[in-house]
């Protein structure tokens, strides 16, 4: 009524929920008649006299959302916006413009409960930096960005029979509905983690401990890499990322290349395998890490790997007789899993991943913000999976039984240059294995 020519798009994921929240609360106003609007029922929007329009729209998938490419609103209105996945909010966010300079954008309101795969792009945007509510702050756009936290207390209209209700939910959903707690919410993949047990201050790691990357690519989507070291118990510790978009297949290997210290060495850099997925006549993304240096292993992704992978994950997340470092401080156990706090993005990711809300249960919701955490599945899923390949200088004498029994089940034999110099084929051949290559045997 304020700004004639207004348009505001209302969005929940399906015209049925619509119809359970947000029209069903415009029924009891009578569709705005007293101010002069008009309901279309077939258009689901509702028209006001001074030309101002809110479009009443669902979008459950990036592809919903695409419909509305054209369009353009001034103020975008989601209801519970964390069931909505990033992407999609992200894209029609992109349509929040003005064509008119009398009509102003004012901006996204949302409400939401916590939780659902969106739960972790509005705890990071909205909850975070306003320090859950107690202050306002300005984003890189120059807009201001505000939480209002709420609780059932809150509300002096709540019946006493649905308060007994909220109180009676199990512990996760009774925080989320009844507190509006954002750092525990139902669903949630890994309640496990921890802030005080699994993420410790940057140290200096032994040079033996063995070194691993997992590798979640992307582009339009975050492209994320985990550096990983393990130590004499089998205790992993993750000491650097990369989580940055918009980055291309060559400059990839070259950050991470440039992203190791002189002398690092890492022994596996497991990474997704659609990677090796030929795309046109474009070179497969793990033929183009090889050509600029980095080699990878394909991390696998057969049937029922996701959910084995997060089970993984979820065993190093568990407690163990403490390290030295935690010895120490005086613990008598700490987790399988020690994240420097400088990796910031796995810990968000981790704390804020739900569970699916189709398919497997015990799966991790692939909408949600999931790639720091899908390269630790990789890296995880992989470590201690299969024999080493031992390489012998010389072919052992017969028989060689109690010989390679501490070497394992399987072996390779470098044979012998021709002559002492000749004996760098083996590194330098293209047609042989080289460190960091690929190599079948059979």
């Amino acid at each position: 009524m304020q700004y004639p020519g207004l348009r505001v798009g209302a969005f929940r994921r399906t015209y049925g929920e619509l119809k359970e929240s947000l029209i069903a609360e415009l029924v009891n106003l009578n569709f705005a008649k007293e101010l002069g609007a008009r309901w279309n029922g077939t258009e689901y929007e509702l028209r006001f006299p001074n030309g101002s329009l809110i479009m009443f729209r669902y979008a459950e998938t990036v592809q919903d959302a695409t419909r509305r490419q054209g369009g353009q609103y001034q103020l975008l209105v989601f209801d519970e916006r964390t069931l909505t996945p990033p992407d999609v909010c992200s894209f029609l966010e992109s349509r929040l413009r003005s064509g008119r300079r009398d009509i102003p954008v004012l901006g996204i309101r949302s409400g939401t409960n916590p939780g659902g795969p969106g739960h972790g792009a509005v705890k990071t945007r909205y909850i975070k930096p306003t320090n859950y509510g107690n202050q306002v702050v300005t984003d890189e756009r120059g807009r201001t960005v505000r939480f209002i936290p709420s609780k059932l207390s809150d509300n002096p209209h709540v019946n006493p029979e649905y308060a007994q209700d909220l109180k009676a939910l199990p512990e996760k959903l009774r925080a989320a509905f009844l507190d509006g707690d954002w750092d525990v919410f139902a669903g949630m993949m890994f309640s496990e983690v921890k802030r005080d047990r699994h993420v410790v201050e940057p140290i200096t790691l032994p040079a033996t401990w063995k070194r691993y990357n997992g590798i979640d690519w992307g582009f339009a989507a975050p492209w994320a890499v985990l550096w990983a070291a393990v130590d004499e118990d089998g205790r992993v510790w993750i000491y650097r990322e990369i989580y940055r978009r918009g980055v291309g297949e060559s400059e990839q290997a070259q950050q991470i290349l440039a992203a190791e210290a002189d002398g690092e060495h890492v022994a596996v850099r497991y990474a997704d395998d659609a990677m090796w997925a030929t795309r046109g006549d474009a070179k497969p993304i793990a033929a183009v890490y090889a050509d600029n240096g980095v080699h990878l292993a394909p991390a696998g992704k057969g049937a029922g790997s996701r959910v084995h992978g997060w089970q993984r994950v979820r065993s190093y997340l568990a407690e163990a007789p403490a390290c030295p470092h935690h010895r120490a401080r005086g613990w008598t156990t700490c987790p399988k899993l020690h994240i420097f706090s400088t990796v910031t993005e796995l810990y968000r990711e981790l704390s804020d991943l739900p569970h699916a809300t189709k398919g497997d249960p015990e799966d991790a919701d692939t909408t949600a913000d999931d790639h720091a955490s899908d390269s630790l599945r990789y890296l995880l899923a992989n470590l201690g999976s299969g024999p080493e390949l031992v390489i012998l200088d010389e072919l052992p004498a017969e028989p060689a039984t109690e010989l390679l029994k501490p070497l394992g089940p399987t072996m390779a034999y470098r044979p012998a240059a021709p002559t002492p110099a000749d004996d760098a084929w083996w590194f330098e051949d293209d047609e042989g294995p080289r460190p960091g290559g690929t190599v079948e045997v059979p």
